[in-house]
């Protein structure tokens, strides 16, 4: 007889830390930047990145599900939506997704993350 709990593997990975859920990758990164909600600008320290979205550090106010604006080398000013906010830190997902040409030319002039968080 087949365990009621076979088809909860799902479960339990979701709920385990060492499992990687995101859908790409993120590059750590060590960038100061600004961006623009409801009309105030904040800086920035971005802390990893991908072609999806970036996760970032701000003293700045932000709301969960608010358009901003961040700005990027060669992209300027990139729309992404705020996903979450906790203890100073900012997790956005860009609009559009970087498309990889672009992505690895931004890559090439953002600095490599040097220090440990």
């Amino acid at each position: 007889m087949p365990s009621v709990f076979a088809n909860l593997d799902h479960v339990m990975r979701s709920r385990d830390p060492s499992v990687e859920q995101r859908r790409a990758s993120r590059d750590l990164v060590d960038m100061v930047s600004h961006a623009t909600a409801r009309g105030r600008t904040h800086g920035v320290q971005i802390i990893n990145i991908s072609p999806l979205g970036l996760m970032c550090r701000s003293d700045g106010e932000w709301l969960a599900g608010e358009r901003a604006t961040i700005w990027l080398p060669i992209l300027t000013d990139y729309p992404a939506d705020i996903r979450w906010c906790q203890d100073g830190r900012v997790g956005m997902e860009f609009v559009e997704p970087i498309k990889p040409r672009i992505y690895d030319a931004l890559m090439a002039l953002i600095p490599p993350r040097r220090t440990a968080w």
